[in-house]
């Protein structure tokens, strides 16, 4: 039992290894407040990545607090921060690697408590 601790433990640091990524190279950042003004939308580029879409991080932040609670990354060619009653999607014609369901998730919430602290 203790062996398969270890492995799914191992797994699952690679796996967040793998898919987080810095956001040093974020630009061309744009904002927007839900029009409850309870949270804080914000969409940059992130890389150009030399295909037909760049690729974006959309991330929402409380807006009483500041902090993160919750992190998207998604490629397309049209970027667009939307408001909906129950969430916030981050490109026009988007699927569901874009849509942030308000209040977030706790997997969302934990995600950005992970983004927040491997930040320096």
């Amino acid at each position: 039992m203790k062996k398969v601790l270890i492995a799914v433990s191992t797994l699952a640091l690679i796996y967040f290894f793998i898919t987080h990524r810095s956001d040093s190279k974020a630009s061309s950042c744009v904002r927007s407040t839900s029009p409850d003004r309870l949270y804080i939308a914000e969409e940059c580029r992130l890389d150009w990545n030399h295909r037909d879409n760049p690729e974006y991080v959309g991330r929402v932040y409380g807006a009483a607090s500041g902090k993160l609670i919750a992190r998207r990354t998604f490629s397309t060619p049209s970027p667009k921060i939307m408001w909906a009653d129950n969430y916030v999607q981050f490109q026009i014609g988007g699927d569901d690697d874009d849509l942030v369901m308000l209040p977030p998730s706790l997997y969302d919430r934990i995600n950005a408590l992970y983004w927040r602290m491997t930040q320096w």
